[in-house]
């Protein structure tokens, strides 16, 4: 079939370059939204061009773009399987964990609401690599997460991401535990009486911060992570824990498609992007949670 010079992108392409651009302006003159500034513009603008280009190459395997649909209010262990939601459901995903913020909603509304944040401050994308299905994967969920954040003014997101002073527990329990100053027993305690996957992920390191002789260090098992080398598979380690208690470390993951996306490798899991000491670090620590074995996340005293 012969065709001119003129090409014209795919429907999904032009959904992105005008959900993009669209949305740095979404709600300008809006009293309660931010000022979008030329540079903010041109940025968002650069992204939707070279995500434009990306999307004009063929994609392995398309499916139809889901169709946003009310979602019911999730229990605790249907919270973690809303932040594997696809990313154009967006605001009905974001209601769901909102209406379930006594048992931890609104710390994976806060998540949620996050990804737009990202979106927000994604200068740019690493080249096109039509080779790489990893690269086109990634493109695809940059496009769906920009329809998904669209759906919002940037006021409604960004009060979303900043927990005020009067939301500190907001009668979120998982938020209560992540906003704590607990000492370090009981913050494992209340992680041991429920070890939810975002949890985890949020706590980070602080699973592991102890202060030894004065210092604070990173301990698990009897050993001390201080080395560089240590104390990076520590990190790697924990950043791998949340996979164990149901967090989707997949492509799914913006963690993953992201760094893909910056040109920090397209992987395809945070297992692939972590060394090989740190999964088997991760199994232990999970391990450990499951058993609730104190004396093993504790020095002696």
């Amino acid at each position: 079939m012969a065709t001119s010079g003129l090409v014209i992108a795919p429907p999904a392409a032009l959904v992105l370059g005008v959900a993009l651009v669209g949305w740095a302006w979404f709600g300008a003159s809006d009293a309660e939204a931010p000022h979008t500034d030329d540079a903010t513009v041109t940025a968002v603008t650069a992204v939707a061009a070279v995500a434009v280009q990306a999307l004009a190459l063929p994609l392995p395997e398309p499916a139809p773009a889901p169709v946003p649909r009310p979602r019911p209010a999730a229990a605790p262990g249907e919270l973690t399987r809303l932040l594997a939601a696809p990313e154009a459901d967006l605001r009905a995903t974001l209601h769901a964990a909102l209406a379930a913020q006594s048992r931890g909603g609104r710390l994976y509304a806060r998540a949620l609401a996050h990804r737009c944040a990202d979106l927000a401050g994604l200068q740019s994308v690493a080249p096109v690599d039509a080779n790489d299905p990893r690269h086109q994967r990634a493109v695809a969920r940059l496009a769906a997460l920009a329809a998904g954040c669209s759906q919002f003014a940037p006021a409604e997101w960004q009060a979303l991401v900043n927990i005020s002073a009067d939301q500190m527990t907001a009668d979120d329990p998982l938020l209560a535990v992540q906003q704590s100053d607990l000492d370090d027993a009981a913050l494992l305690h209340a992680v041991f009486d429920r070890p939810d996957a975002l949890l985890l992920d949020e706590l980070g390191a602080r699973l592991l911060l102890r202060r030894i002789d004065g210092e604070p260090t990173l301990y698990f098992d009897g050993q001390r992570f201080d080395a560089e080398l240590d104390r990076a598979t520590a990190l790697a380690a924990l950043r791998l824990l949340p996979c164990h208690f149901g967090l989707a470390c997949d492509e799914r993951d913006p963690e993953v498609w992201l760094a893909c996306l910056r040109g920090a490798g397209c992987a395809g899991s945070r297992a692939e992007q972590a060394p090989a000491a740190a999964g088997a670090l991760a199994g232990r620590l999970a391990d450990a949670l499951r058993g609730r074995e104190l004396d093993r996340f504790l020095p002696p005293s």
